[in-house]
């Protein structure tokens, strides 16, 4: 068992609930040994924006940052953002017009390594910042509410949560943290549309929807590219979410078959070269095949997706860089947090399309009526997807194309 999966069971089991107790109060104990050792004064006119988690969640608030920035209150304020090291090079790359300081961390170092943790609180506490905004609606008692208590800020901001990633009792602990709870409703919304309401709950201001967005003048050109292409990505960050790698293999031949002038580019992460190389064994035809998992920024798979014809992946962080490239995608998704996280609406990114099991495609006119049977599991596989229907989705996005 690998350690996400093994952090997941330990906050789902209600067996190991007397685990997570202990866990909870010794790095609680951490937190306060590295906040004695050191102390700060806090600097005024100085805001703290902590968001640990992961590339998704980050890709549907940046841009209510900006909002922040320029907000008549916030705007003559150093803006500090503590984030998961795992959008590090995106953030920096894309957001350095909004943020004036950055704090980085590893999530799963700051949860399992105490040492690691108290030099991170440690450096946390030096920051002295004034205010705090934890905009994060699943929140984790010992990421988010803790690093808001270490942050020293008088002013401690962050939203009445759901229960995904925390136990009924580390909420009503973790809530008292805070000065200010801003309330979010607990119906089915899409992420970004819940995002600019807890922006505009924390300015007390009006705060209008943007579709996502990258200034691609920051990306990073890469100079090799085929001229014309369509983007693979074989993995996802939970085993659930991957459809069969054989699967994408026949999309592949029938792109290759149908598509003569496209080439395949394959992206993803270095630990996803496992579906790159059962992908190259399950081809009928290797060439016109450019693979390069493993060996991208994600200043430069930004680039590669803006100039891709297509993208085709799972459900996972991919497509919301590819909502901000405006890239044509076809997302194949067990449906996992339907809603909430997908599909977008047509209004934000209308080139993204979903994929789903048939359950979900015969209810698509009204999607929240089942939502509540895919929060927070789907209780479909993902195999259920069939190779034609996703081919019968390209042939309308890539017709024009040659």
């Amino acid at each position: 068992m690998n350690l996400k999966a093994l952090i997941r069971l330990l906050k789902t089991s209600p067996f190991l609930a007397p685990v997570l107790a202990i866990i909870d109060f010794v790095l609680w104990l951490t937190d306060t040994l590295a906040i004695w050792t050191a102390p700060a004064p806090i600097k005024p006119n100085t805001l703290l924006i902590i968001r640990l988690d992961v590339l998704g969640d980050y890709l549907l608030f940046r841009n209510y940052i900006r909002r922040i920035r320029e907000s008549a209150h916030y705007k003559n304020y150093t803006i500090t953002f503590c984030g998961n090291v795992a959008v590090k090079s995106l953030v920096e790359a894309f957001d350095t017009s909004v943020i004036d300081q950055f704090l980085w961390t590893d999530i799963y170092k700051l949860s399992t390594r105490p040492l690691y943790r108290f030099r991170f609180v440690r450096e946390l506490r030096r920051a002295g910042c004034s205010v705090v905004f934890c905009p994060t609606y699943s929140r984790v008692l010992v990421l988010d509410d803790f690093m808001a208590r270490a942050s020293g800020a008088a002013e401690r901001v962050g939203c009445r949560g759901n229960f995904i990633n925390i136990k009924r009792w580390e909420a009503w602990f973790g809530n008292r943290i805070y000065t200010r709870l801003i309330d979010s409703p607990d119906d089915y919304m899409f992420e970004m549309e819940r995002n600019r309401k807890l922006v505009e709950g924390f300015l007390q201001e009006p705060v209008t929807i943007e579709p996502p967005r990258f200034d691609l003048t920051k990306a990073h050109p890469i100079s090799n590219l085929p001229t014309r292409y369509v983007v693979f990505s074989l993995g996802a960050g939970q085993d659930f979410r991957v459809w069969p790698t054989r699967r994408f293999a026949q999309v592949a031949d029938f792109i290759q078959q149908y598509y003569p002038n496209h080439f395949i580019v394959l992206t993803g992460a270095p630990n996803e070269l496992v579906y790159s190389q059962q992908f190259m064994r399950e081809l009928t035809d290797h060439n016109r095949i450019d693979d390069r998992t493993g060996k991208l920024s994600l200043a430069e798979l930004i680039f590669t997706l803006s100039k891709a014809d297509l993208l085709i992946a799972n459900e996972t962080g991919i497509l919301h860089l590819a909502a901000s490239t405006q890239t044509p995608t076809v997302v194949i998704s067990q449906g996992k947090s339907l809603v909430r996280w997908h599909p977008y609406p047509a209004d934000v990114a209308p080139y993204i399309h979903h994929v789903y099991p048939d359950y979900i495609e015969k209810h698509r006119a009204d999607l929240s009526v089942i939502a509540d049977e895919f929060n927070p599991e789907s209780p479909f596989s993902i195999e259920t997807v069939e190779v034609d229907r996703v081919i019968r989705l390209i042939k309308t996005l890539l017709i024009y194309s040659d």
